[in-house]
C-alpha cells in the first residue's frame, strides 16, 4: 500500500511539473519566457511593463494595459511605466489620458522621452504653440536632442515656415546623419522644385536604407525627370532587383524605351511586366497599346485601350486612341 501511494504521488507530481512546463507552448518564445519570469517573481513590476510592451508592440492593447496598471500599481515612481501607458493609451484614441501620463513622466524624473511624445502628441492635435514649449524645454534639458528637433521642424513646415523648416531639418542632420526621415524629406522638397540638391539627399538616405522601395523609386523618377536617363535606368533596376513585381519601375523603363528611345518593343515588354505585376494598372495598358499602336499592330493596341477603358472608364487618352484607331480604319 505504501508503495502504490508514492507511485501515485510521483505520478501526480509529473503530471503538474508537465503542465507547468507546456503552458506557454502556444506563445511565442519572448512572449513564454516573459511569463515564466512572472511565475517565478510575481512582484516584479519591471517584468509586466516588459511584457506590456511586448503585447503593445504586437497589437494587444487590452493586455498591454492590463499589464502596465498593474505594474504601476507595483511601483508607482518609475518615468517609463507612465510612457508605456501613454503609448497604449494612445492605441486606444484616449488622447486627454495620454497627456496626462506623460505629464506624470515628466514630473518624475523630466523623462526625455515624455517631453517627445507630449510634443508629438501636441503636433498630432494641431496645438503648435503647445508643441514649441514642450519641444524647448526638451532640448533645454537635452542640448543633443535630434528626435525634438525632428518634431519642432515638423511643426514649422506644418505652419507654413518653410524657411525654418529647412534650417531645423539641417540641424537634425548636423546631430544625427543617419536620422532618414530628415534626409529624405528634404530630398522630396528639392525633388518637388528638380533641384539636383535632391540627389545627394537621397543618396545619403538610401546609405542608411538602401533596401527602401519608395526611396529608390524617387531617385529613379528624379534622373528620369532631370533627363538623365541613363542612371534612372540604372536606378529602376536596382529597385526591380530589390523588389521584382515593382510594377512601377517596369512602367518607367517602358516609358523611356518609348518616349525617349523608340525601342517600342522593349517598351512593350517592360510594361507587359507592369501589368503582369499588377493587372488593375491602368496607365500601363494605355502606354503598351501606344506601343503597339506605333508599332502597327492595331489588334492589340485596341484591345489595351478597351481593357485600359474597362479598368478606368472614361480615360479620355485610351478614347481618343481608340477614335484616332477607328478613323484611320475609315
Amino acid at each position: 500500500m505504501k508503495k502504490l501511494l508514492l507511485l501515485i504521488i510521483s505520478i501526480s507530481l509529473l503530471c503538474c511539473f508537465s503542465c507547468r512546463s507546456n503552458k506557454y507552448d502556444n506563445l511565442s518564445p519572448t512572449l513564454a519566457e516573459l511569463c515564466r519570469k512572472i511565475d517565478k517573481n510575481p512582484k516584479n513590476s519591471d517584468l509586466y511593463q516588459q511584457r506590456a510592451e511586448y503585447y503593445y508592440q504586437n497589437k494587444k492593447i487590452d493586455e498591454a494595459l492590463a499589464d502596465i496598471l498593474y505594474a504601476i500599481r507595483l511601483d508607482n515612481t518609475k518615468s517609463t511605466y507612465y510612457v508605456t501607458l501613454a503609448d497604449v493609451y494612445f492605441a486606444k484614441a484616449e488622447t486627454d489620458q495620454v497627456e496626462e501620463m506623460l505629464k506624470r513622466a515628466i514630473a518624475i524624473d523630466n523623462n526625455n522621452t515624455a517631453y517627445l511624445k507630449l510634443a508629438e502628441l501636441y503636433l498630432y492635435q494641431e496645438m503648435y504653440w503647445q508643441c514649441d514649449e514642450t519641444i524647448e524645454a526638451a532640448i533645454r534639458l537635452q542640448t543633443y536632442n535630434p528626435k525634438a528637433l525632428l518634431t519642432k521642424a515638423l511643426s514649422l513646415r506644418e505652419q507654413g515656415d518653410t524657411t525654418g523648416w529647412l534650417r531645423m531639418m539641417q540641424l537634425v542632420i548636423d546631430q544625427d546623419p543617419t536620422e532618414v526621415l530628415a534626409h529624405s524629406d528634404l530630398a522630396f522638397f528639392f525633388q518637388t522644385k528638380l533641384n539636383p540638391l535632391a540627389i545627394s539627399y537621397y543618396k545619403n538616405a538610401l546609405e542608411i536604407t538602401p533596401n527602401d522601395k519608395i526611396l529608390n523609386y524617387n531617385l529613379g523618377k528624379l534622373y528620369q525627370d532631370l533627363g538623365e536617363l541613363e542612371l534612372a535606368k540604372e536606378q529602376y533596376k536596382n529597385l526591380i532587383a530589390i523588389d521584382p513585381r515593382s510594377y512601377p519601375a517596369y512602367n518607367n523603363l517602358g516609358y523611356i524605351a518609348f518616349f525617349f528611345e523608340s525601342n517600342y518593343e522593349e517598351a512593350v515588354f517592360y510594361y507587359s511586366k507592369a501589368i503582369e505585376f499588377d493587372p488593375s494598372f491602368f496607365q500601363a495598358w494605355f502606354n503598351r497599346g501606344l506601343a503597339y499602336e506605333y508599332m502597327d499592330d492595331y489588334e492589340n493596341a485596341r484591345a489595351d485601350y478597351l481593357q485600359c477603358l474597362k479598368i478606368e472608364p472614361g480615360f479620355e487618352g485610351a478614347v481618343r486612341a481608340l477614335n484616332n484607331i477607328d478613323s484611320q480604319k475609315k
